[in-house]
């Protein structure tokens, strides 16, 4: 039967997985478990991101400015910096943000 089905496309919004993990120390819920969303991918394709019946009623009859809500229809969480270092020396700089309805992460590296 898989073999009827053909290869499928994954694309996967998050960043590295143990900045996923470590995120659990800042007060991100089920990080592993949760969807995640680069929020500027997120803010140029907002059309492309709606998911469900509810969602897509809110952005078609205005309710949920487009971009600017969470796709639960909640408005964006605050994101807040987080810096992560690494064995080697090296830093990265996270914007990070938990929505409360749904639990999207959204994030994006400065």
């Amino acid at each position: 039967m898989a073999k009827q089905l053909g290869p499928v496309d994954v694309c996967c919004d998050a960043p590295a997985y143990p900045i996923v993990q470590a995120c659990r120390t800042v007060g991100i819920r089920s990080p592993e478990d949760v969807r995640w969303l680069r929020i500027s991918t997120y803010r140029d394709h907002p059309r492309g991101r709606r998911v469900g019946l509810v969602s897509y009623l809110r952005g078609l009859f205005g309710t949920a400015e487009a971009g600017r809500a969470c796709t639960c229809g909640r408005e964006l969480p605050e994101m807040g910096i987080v810096v992560a270092a690494f064995e080697e020396g090296e830093e990265a700089t996270y914007l990070l943000g938990q929505c409360r309805r749904c639990r999207t992460v959204f994030w994006d590296e400065i």
